[in-house]
C-alpha cells in the first residue's frame, strides 16, 4: 500500500570519503592572501599542503615569503584533537561545525592563531574558508578575499585503526575507546547501527538519542520534522515508486544542521515515498 505523502521515510546513507592522500584543497581555490606574506598556497604541492579533517587539521601552508607553516601532524595525543599546550601537541582544530581554532607554526614567521577574533570556518556545504589568521610577527591572513578564496574538498576523516568504517576519532569522543563501537554493531540496542549513528552524529550510547523524522501538522499544514547537528548536512528526498526507487531531491537542496533547531519541511505537493538523509559534511 502506498504511504500518503505526508509519511517520511527515514534511510541513512553512508557519505564517508576516504582519507585522502594528500591536501584536501581544491587546485582551483588554494590561495589565502596576507599584507606582509603576500599570497600563501594552501594546497603547496599538492602531497604537503592543508588537510582539513573533521576533527584536525594537519599538513602545511606555504608562501615565498614566510616558507612553510605547519598546521598540526594530524595525529593529536589524546587521539581527538590538539592540546595546543606543549610543542609536540600542537595543531589548528576542527569542531566539526566548520570553526576552526588552534595554532600553526612556521619557523620564519612563528605562531599563527585561529581564534574567535578571526572568525576562520569552513562552510560545510561548499567547502568554501572564511575568516582571518593572526601571526604577531606577520599580522593578518586572509581566507577569502575578492579576489580568491581557499577552498577544500572532502574533509578527512582520519585514522581507522580498527578498520569499522568509524573514524577513531569519532569512537574516542563518543565511547572513551576503539572497541566499544563497530559498524555493524547496535552498542545501545536503539535499532540504529553505531555506524548509523556515526553519520547521524548522534549518541551511540544512549538509545533515546537518534535520528527521529516524524509528520507534523502546523495549522493545515504538514511537516517533516526532525531535529538535526550541526556537525551534518541533510536533505529530503522524493521517491514516485519504492519497487524501483530513484530518490531525488525533494526541492531546496541540502541545508547545513544547527544545534538546537528544529527542521521543518513542508510535504504537500511532495508525493510518493519520502525520507531525510543525513550526511558527512562535503561527502555528497
Amino acid at each position: 500500500m502506498k504511504v500518503p505523502a505526508f509519511v517520511p521515510f527515514v534511510l541513512f546513507i553512508l557519505s564517508a570519503a576516504p582519507l585522502p592522500a594528500g591536501s584536501t584543497i581544491t587546485p582551483a581555490h588554494r590561495y589565502a592572501y596576507g599584507a606582509n606574506t603576500g599570497w600563501i598556497d594552501a594546497r603547496a604541492d599538492g602531497t604537503n599542503g592543508m588537510v582539513i579533517g573533521t576533527h584536525v587539521c594537519g599538513g602545511f601552508l606555504y608562501a615565498a615569503n614566510a616558507g612553510w607553516i605547519n598546521l598540526g601532524s594530524g595525529a593529536p595525543t589524546n587521539g581527538v584533537r590538539y592540546s595546543n599546550a606543549s610543542p609536540d601537541d600542537f595543531g589548528v582544530n576542527h569542531d566539526g561545525r566548520g570553526n576552526l581554532r588552534g595554532c600553526a607554526y612556521g619557523a620564519n614567521v612563528g605562531w599563527l592563531v585561529f581564534e574567535e577574533r578571526g572568525r576562520p570556518r569552513v562552510d560545510l556545504l561548499s567547502g568554501a574558508l572564511s575568516g582571518c589568521v593572526y601571526g604577531a610577527n606577520i599580522g593578518w591572513i586572509s581566507l577569502s578575499n575578492a579576489v580568491a578564496f581557499v577552498q577544500t574538498g572532502p574533509l578527512a576523516p582520519g585514522r581507522d585503526i580498527d578498520n569499522d568504517r568509524i573514524p577513531d576519532a569519532w569512537e574516542q569522543e563518543r565511547s572513551g575507546a576503539l572497541h566499544r563501537l563497530r559498524a555493524g554493531g547496535d552498542a545501545d540496542g536503539d535499532g540504529m547501527s553505531d555506524e548509523e549513528e556515526y553519520i547521524a552524529d548522534t549518541n551511540p550510547l544512549d538509545a533515546r538519542d537518534y535520528l527521529y523524522v516524524h509528520a507534523a501538522l502546523i495549522g493545515t499544514q504538514h511537516y517533516a520534522q526532525w531535529t538535526p547537528r550541526g556537525t551534518r548536512v541533510y536533505a529530503l528526498e522524493v521517491c514516485a515508486d519504492l519497487t524501483q526507487p530513484s530518490w531525488e531531491d525533494a526541492g531546496g537542496g541540502p541545508v547545513a544542521g544547527r544545534d538546537g533547531a528544529v527542521f521543518r519541511a513542508p510535504l504537500e505537493g511532495a508525493g510518493g515515498f519520502l525520507r531525510v538523509k543525513a550526511m558527512l559534511p562535503l561527502t555528497r
